[in-house]
């Protein structure tokens, strides 16, 4: 008896014959930008005690893309010259946006939509005597895909010896 009112109620509810479908939705993938789809800008900053600050911005100028979280930068159009590469800032506090504020790491990079901007903070030295560039280059990528994008500068950028050229990561 309790077999049959067991039975009863399963089909009451539908349970028996009832199918189940699931379904997935993939979003599409949302490629690294492009040097053709960036243009990008140089912002002067302050300078004093022997450095210079300057922001670079990129905005995209067509379809949805990211940017990587950290730009190589390097002085002038030689981006293999290893003494004329600017480095991952340490400390982030070192550099901050234009408007002061503190500078955040995204881990996945920047999607930037048409339009859109992002920029990196750079510091370098402004000492004379040092080798002086009237442009970088910002580059991201390696091998056969690599994206080189070539920023004019407002003022001569520079490099001692050592470390002294640094870069922040990505940043909205």
């Amino acid at each position: 008896m309790l077999l049959v009112l067991g039975l009863v109620f399963v089909v009451a509810r539908g349970d028996l014959f009832r199918s189940t479908t699931s379904t997935t939705t993939t979003l599409p993938s949302i490629s690294t930008c492009t040097a053709m789809q960036l243009q990008g800008a140089w912002v002067d900053g302050t300078a004093g005690a022997g450095t210079a600050y300057a922001w670079i911005t990129f905005t995209n100028t067509q379809e949805t893309c990211t940017l990587p979280a950290w730009l190589d930068v390097a002085m002038g159009s030689d981006v293999n010259a290893t003494s004329n590469q600017f480095t991952h800032i340490p400390e982030l506090s070192e550099l901050t946006k234009p408007n002061g504020d503190a500078i955040e790491e995204s881990n996945n990079g920047i999607e930037l939509a048409s339009q859109e901007t992002a920029t990196v903070a750079i510091s370098f030295s402004n000492r004379s005597g040092c080798d002086e560039v009237a442009s970088v280059t910002v580059s991201w990528l390696r091998g056969a895909n690599r994206q080189e994008l070539p920023i004019p500068a407002t003022y001569l950028v520079s490099q001692c010896s050592g470390p002294s050229a640094f870069v922040s990561p990505v940043f909205r």
